[in-house]
């Protein structure tokens, strides 16, 4: 494991219970793996088994394990040969700086022109959270006014004239989007 493991002192303020002894033991360190695995929040050995496309009873066999031995998060165990492991994940969007820039004052008019009247005072407040109505914001997954998740939406997109995330830098495309994925989703759930 990359943790080590320490006495465990765990305090309990309502009965001011005390204890003080040895951490159980666990599974042990990963050296000399081809692959390793980090624990992480909710993992069990039948879980990575299942994440990583191996049997449960090779994963505790390269480890020297039961299905008893304790996991705690951050412990890195051995991957079988075998086992399938993701690439890590890109960086996220790479788009250019867009042509066209948008006050916020026109920003909030194209989105009181797109949506309905009935919706357009929370749509603002909606693109004032997620981008400060900067329509040219964007991070590793969602762009502009309303933070759209390019990849999560991309497939449909397309039907509504949308190729690219880079078009999505811009006021009114994004107005557009946004309303689309209100209608589609029945109400706000997707900013939620």
């Amino acid at each position: 494991m990359s943790l080590l493991r320490k006495p465990l002192a765990t305090l309990v303020v309502a009965g001011a219970l005390v204890f003080s002894g040895p951490a159980p033991a666990g599974a042990k360190a990963a050296t000399g793996c081809a692959k390793t695995y980090t624990a992480v929040p909710n993992d069990s050995w039948n879980r990575i088994a299942t994440k990583v496309k191996v049997k449960m009873s090779l994963l505790l066999q390269v480890n020297k394990a039961t299905a008893s031995t304790l996991l705690l998060i951050g412990d890195v165990i051995c991957l079988p040969k075998s086992a399938v492991t993701k690439a890590p994940a890109t960086s996220g969007l790479k788009l250019k700086a867009p042509a066209k820039r948008y006050s916020v004052k026109q920003s909030t008019a194209i989105i009181r022109e797109i949506w309905p009247d009935k919706l357009e005072n929370r749509a603002i407040a909606l693109a004032t959270r997620e981008s400060h109505m900067n329509a040219a914001a964007w991070n590793s997954c969602c762009v502009g006014l309303f933070q759209i998740n390019w990849q999560s939406h991309k497939s449909w997109l397309v039907g509504i004239g949308i190729t690219s995330a880079q078009q999505l830098l811009d006021a009114r495309v994004n107005a557009k989007a946004g309303y689309a994925i209100y209608k589609r989703s029945n109400g706000w759930g997707a900013w939620n």
